[in-house]
């Protein structure tokens, strides 16, 4: 009897799983292809909690396992976007793999803040790493995960911006969400060990979320400023 009252609470218990992971592709689904969020501390702690299963349901469905970190990516990215654009830049960093830089990459690692880049402007990276000093931004570029914690620990940012492939970009944002760190992220369109790429286009707007305004607020009230003084 008791054994089979077990059993039956077992297969409960997995059935329910099953149809929460069910549930959860259905709306991650419509996360990553329709842009539309429902549910979302649900959607969290279901490949959260179930993240194995989860890639392995996903597989078999034919919508393949990086669909599932996509999911966590794209859902921490909508439900962080509004505090993330009030932070200002100089609170941000921003986190880059050292897999983006050009294969005879001159620049050497350092233990404290990474790969020091020389701007030697044969990569993105240089491009990139203006931009991020014209916003405030703390810029770094990284040759692991391990080494994200220990700057994020050191610098003790507001706001972190990453940009990763999609595995490792969703559990550093995962390990991330866990402290005060307001996160987004940009997965790397094109994955790899060297010479990866990413989407300036759309990395630049993520990381002038809020700071174009401000400067706009900025510009507004030099304006009336100018004005009321010349009126007087």
């Amino acid at each position: 009897m008791f054994y089979e009252v077990v059993g039956k609470i077992s297969i409960a218990l997995g059935g329910g799983i099953l149809f929460l992971i069910l549930l959860s592709l259905f709306l991650g689904v419509l996360v990553v292809k329709k842009n539309k969020l429902i549910l979302p501390k649900l959607l969290l702690f279901t490949i959260d909690t179930f993240y194995f299963q989860a890639r392995r349901i996903a597989k078999m469905f034919g919508l393949g396992e990086r669909i599932i970190d996509e999911i966590g990516i794209q859902v921490r990215n909508h439900l962080n976007r509004e505090k993330f654009s009030t932070i200002p830049g100089k609170d941000r960093i921003i986190v880059v793999p050292q897999c983006l830089r050009y294969i005879k990459c001159p620049a050497r690692l350092d233990s404290s803040i990474g790969v020091a880049c020389r701007n030697c402007g044969k990569c993105m990276i240089s491009e990139l790493k203006r931009e991020a000093e014209k916003l405030g931004y703390g810029f770094y570029i990284v040759p692991g995960g391990s080494f994200v914690q220990r700057i994020i620990k050191a610098v003790k940012p507001k706001a972190a911006l990453g940009v990763a492939c999609v595995k490792d970009l969703n559990a550093a944002m995962h390990d991330l969400s866990k402290t005060e760190c307001i996160v987004q992220g940009i997965p790397l369109v094109k994955d790899g060990c060297v010479e990866t790429q990413v989407d300036l286009k759309e990395l630049f707007r993520v990381m002038r979320l809020g700071i174009e305004k401000s400067i706009e607020d900025m510009g507004r009230t030099c304006t009336s400023s100018e004005l009321a003084n010349a009126q007087r």
